[in-house]
């Protein structure tokens, strides 16, 4: 049988994977929480973290316990809050990246949030973190640009968003209409760092066409990419809804896919989660 005991210490265990920051938020020993996670891991017969390096993570087993533990204990509190005649509820946690925050769901938050009547929380996470936060609960809900379906998790799509060349208005390239990705050879570039999904889709485009591409500068997040842009450093690929300092100016790029955004739960979230991944489809497709 699980004891609760167990339940909340693993929750404090999985922010970190570190029994020691453990301990101090529980204000217990060390070993003891060693020994509730031992019982734990004992009563259902899986190993929830392992040894990576010097430090801990979870199993994909403890990533699931992660989240059951932390539902299980903000429907305890809820229960405390209703028995006693507390009106405020537990908040709502939304992991979404500055960029989806800013022009995908950003509109769609304070009414959700005044007519629902709950506190959100926004954890600023690209689309791989919010991923992960939501499949351990330390998030309900995750916004971001998904180009695989997450296992375990339900998806939404809010939209799609088309990716255009932002360079200087002098630019010999700025007199064009659209921009083909052929003209793109020679030419400096402000690029993601390596391995995020924009940068793996541009390189690879480009190198189909027979296009090596050429790195002036890399950039996190689409207001770096410009401000790089404006510097001089190289011409930049960003989504469409953004806004561009004068100086500069925006151009399709008909040969590149658009961009999907997605909503994204746990199969078992909590029916305001599931409200709250409803009001951002309504509001953005």
């Amino acid at each position: 049988m699980i004891e609760a005991s167990w339940l909340l210490t693993f929750a404090a265990f999985a922010e970190d994977a570190n029994m020691s920051h453990a301990a101090k938020r529980l204000h217990i020993t060390q070993p003891a929480v060693h020994g509730h996670l031992r019982k734990l891991g004992d009563e259902l017969g899986v190993p929830l973290y392992r040894r990576a390096g010097r430090g801990l993570v979870l199993t994909t087993e403890g990533v699931e316990l992660a989240a059951f533990a932390r539902e299980h204990l903000e429907r305890e509190r809820a229960l405390r809050a209703r028995l006693v005649g507390e009106s405020r509820a537990e908040p709502l946690v939304l992991a979404a990246g500055p960029g989806a925050l800013r022009y995908v769901v950003g509109d769609a938050l304070p009414a959700f949030q005044r007519s629902a009547k709950v506190r959100i929380e926004v954890r600023a996470l690209e689309a791989a973190p919010a991923v992960a936060a939501v499949r351990s609960g330390e998030a309900q809900v995750g916004v971001g640009v998904l180009l695989a379906m997450p296992e375990e998790l339900a998806c939404a799509k809010l939209c799609s968003v088309d990716q255009v060349l932002v360079l200087p208005r002098t630019h010999a390239l700025a007199k064009k209409r659209s921009v083909r990705l052929r003209d793109l050879a020679d030419q400096p570039l402000v690029l993601p760092p390596e391995g995020r999904p924009q940068q793996q889709a541009l390189t690879a485009a480009l190198r189909e066409r027979g296009i090596e591409p050429v790195v002036g500068a890399v950039g996190r997040g689409w207001e770096v990419t410009i401000k790089l842009v404006e510097l001089g450093l190289g011409l930049g690929v960003v989504n469409a809804f953004c806004e561009v300092p004068r100086a500069l100016v925006k151009r399709p790029l008909p040969e590149l896919r658009p961009v999907p955004y997605y909503v994204f739960t746990r199969e078992d979230a909590r029916p305001m989660a599931k409200a709250l991944a409803r009001a951002l489809r309504q509001t953005t497709t």
